[in-house]
């Protein structure tokens, strides 16, 4: 279908082909030179060969760029070609670069299309079809900087704290999934903080949330933990290392519902329960949630102490 196509409209026909379409037209075309019936030139050949490169390069580098400028219907098409060729045993992409195409998706099938949502007023006006996903860096002068510069720092609990950058996540596909959740769970939101050694991880929450976050075995169950303060993640292997002094720790909203004290091997909270908490020296100080999409990653902060 690609090589009739082409041949019709020749190098045309290459606006607007995506990856999976690029890959199925050169099969075609190679089957057809196999057969003795190609009629494409060897440059327009090279053309779609450096196109497939070119796509490959920009998958590779940020895959979750690339993955959130695709439409649903485009992402998926991709996803499938992907899975389809590695059952063939083609593996054309990374295991790691198809689960976050595979998340991607996962995540936009919990969205409710028909939603009308409302965003936090502070953020910069975006849509869930145009710049879904922005990364603001916070102006100094500004009180939103100055409040979560105030609550960061007495969170942390140090005489001196330097605030290098404060980052707003506007995930408005991660937000509006929060947002439904709210209907559903009472209403106990608390800003809470959490944390990841590694890059990779990080970037995983603030494109598709907590889904690679559960903590198996952990002190009050097998899920997603946040510290009630700064001072609780700002040791390995909770902060993330930027260099040898600044360090980066998540801000969250967290929606702990109803919530109960937890234990060791709990898969799930108790009936009627939507969290479970550590209680501390007369005070909680961690809480567990065990669907990660109660939690939305709000900020990151990056920062210094003495």
């Amino acid at each position: 279908m690609h090589a009739s196509n082409l041949k019709i409209s020749g190098i045309n026909y290459l606006n607007g082909l995506q990856l999976d379409d690029l890959y199925q037209l050169q099969n075609e075309l190679d089957i057809l030179w196999k057969q003795g019936q190609s009629t494409v030139s060897n440059n327009l050949y090279d053309k779609i060969t450096d196109s497939i490169n070119y796509e490959l390069i920009q998958l590779k580098t940020d895959p979750y760029k690339f993955a959130v400028r695709k439409s649903d219907i485009e992402l998926k098409k991709l996803v499938d070609f992907f899975t389809q060729a590695h059952s063939q045993g083609k593996n054309l992409i990374e295991n790691s670069v198809w689960n976050i195409l595979n998340q991607e998706l996962i995540m936009r099938s919990k969205i409710n299309v028909n939603l009308i949502v409302s965003y936090p007023s502070n953020w910069i006006g975006i849509s869930l079809n145009e710049l879904p996903i922005q990364f603001i860096s916070l102006s100094r002068l500004s009180q939103e900087f100055q409040d979560i510069f105030k609550f960061f720092s007495q969170s942390l609990g140090k005489s001196s704290v330097v605030i290098h950058s404060i980052i707003r996540i506007q995930n408005l596909r991660l937000w509006s999934i929060f947002e439904e959740l709210k209907k559903q769970i009472p209403n106990n939101i608390q800003r809470l903080i959490h944390g990841t050694a590694s890059p990779i991880t990080q970037k995983l929450i603030m494109y598709h949330g907590f889904y690679h976050s559960f903590c198996p075995g952990g002190l009050i169950g097998d899920g997603v933990y946040f510290a009630v303060n700064a001072s609780y993640s700002d040791n390995h292997p909770y902060v993330l290392k930027k260099t040898n002094h600044r360090r980066e720790l998540f801000i969250c909203q967290v929606l702990l519902g109803n919530s109960s004290q937890g234990h060791t091997g709990l898969k799930s909270p108790a009936s009627g329960c939507h969290s479970v908490f550590n209680h501390n020296n007369a005070q909680n100080n961690m809480f567990c949630i065990f669907n990660s999409y109660q939690a939305y990653p709000e900020y990151i902060v990056e920062y210094d102490y003495e």
